[in-house]
């Protein structure tokens, strides 16, 4: 094999690749999206919690009825409330609009439910009505509690600080997690994105039938490591270029104080599960283009290998569906083989080694089989392509490609 022919394949696909402004569009795109997202559901949880908050000081007239005897009259009032001994009346009242809503409250609130008559404020408004009949009840209950410190139990208002030990020592927390997390997203937008890419990175010339041409100058095993090569770097390079708009935006609205609630200080970087986690991503990543290399390598078209795609695909995110297994139980056989398959490994293994659950000797174990796999498939899309690179018509024989 020629290193300069190799030279020559990954450069020409890095510069080409990096040229195209689809590449730049598609990197930078993804992240903003999440961003967005991310952005638009906390402003809409924001906005939700604020309505919910407002509807319970919204002030509306409103009869009531208290076989309790709970209800104090001059809260009621304050509240425009009005007090009746007719259930029947208060109904009618709000049929004819004379009141908006009636609140009936039973002998004992504990067992029977509060009964509300309302005239409709849509969907979302009338929950209003049940915040202020429930907060009625509450401010009033509250009144005839004596005691501060009871009221703040019966109320829920109780602080609480917890210290978790491990083998003795203080426990990392969540902020332990949050960034060996962050390895899970990078490496499932790398399959997503650059899925494609790789597939289709040993089809294009079959397709546009000029592997013919081609292989007279360069070699399939170079032409082949090559390609695989500049996958890598674009692949690297993409980590990059979808890192570095989150983090420089999370920078600035620091700066402004747009995010100033989050508290960066939980931040734990532990030097092993940061190890783990770049190993782990870079091992699967690698697996992942060398298998679908191969399945390149072997199929005549982009639309017969579209099929084996998504079944790979699949397997890559399918400890997805176990997550809660993963959560709760990660001694589990599924886990423990989801973890130790090579194709599941990555998300499996990231997850854990998020959450602490996987021991040491368990990372390594992973990681050595990540890179042995991606040996393997290498070898094997490096002998598919050496005999299907010229097969235009028809799916390589695997018995007699692999067996030669």
């Amino acid at each position: 094999m020629k290193n300069s022919n190799v030279r020559t394949v990954v450069g020409f696909e890095v510069v080409r690749t990096l040229k195209s402004k689809a590449f730049w569009i598609g990197s930078f795109t993804a992240p903003l999206l999440i961003l967005a997202v991310y952005g638009i559901a906390i402003a809409s949880s924001m906005s939700g919690t604020q309505t919910i908050e407002d509807q319970a000081q919204t002030a509306f007239a409103f009869e009531y009825a208290d076989a309790s005897g709970i209800v104090q009259d001059n809260i009621a009032t304050a509240m425009q409330g009005t007090k009746i001994s007719d259930p029947a009346q208060g109904v009618e009242d709000v049929k004819s609009g004379k009141v908006e809503a009636f609140f009936a409250y039973p002998a004992d609130p504990t067992k029977d439910p509060v009964t509300i008559a309302a005239a409709d404020a849509g969907l979302i408004g009338s929950g209003k009505y049940d915040a202020v009949a429930t907060g009625l009840l509450k401010a009033s209950a509250a009144t005839q509690v004596q005691s501060p410190t009871v009221l703040a139990l019966l109320t829920g208002v109780i602080s609480t600080t917890t210290t978790t030990y491990d083998n003795g020592e203080v426990s990392q927390g969540i902020g332990a997690a949050i960034v060996p997390a962050a390895f899970i997203v990078l490496f499932f937008m790398l399959v997503i994105v650059q899925g494609n890419r790789m597939l289709t990175a040993t089809l294009e010339e079959k397709e546009n039938r000029v592997t013919e041409m081609i292989l007279t100058t360069i070699s399939p095993t170079s032409l082949l490591v090559g390609k695989v090569i500049a996958l890598i770097i674009i692949g690297l390079t993409q980590i990059v270029a979808m890192v570095a708009p989150v983090a420089i935006l999370a920078f600035i609205l620091a700066k402004m104080g747009k995010i100033s609630s989050f508290d960066w200080s939980i931040l734990v970087f532990d030097p092993t599960k940061m190890t783990f986690g770049v190993l782990l991503l870079l091992g699967g990543f690698f697996l992942f283009t060398a298998t679908l290399v191969a399945i390149g390598a072997a199929m005549p078209t982009v639309k017969d290998a579209q099929g084996i795609f998504s079944a790979v695909i699949i397997l890559a995110v399918m400890p997805i569906y176990v997550a809660m297994i993963v959560l709760t139980n990660p001694d589990s056989l599924i886990v423990q083989v989801f973890t130790f398959f090579p194709w599941t490994a990555p998300i499996t293994a990231m997850a854990r080694n998020a959450l602490g659950t996987l021991p040491w000797w368990h990372g390594v174990i992973v990681v050595v089989l990540l890179f042995a796999a991606t040996a393997l498939m290498f070898r094997i899309a490096a002998r598919l392509f050496q005999y299907g690179s010229v097969e235009y018509t028809k799916k390589l024989n695997l018995k007699v490609a692999l067996g030669k």
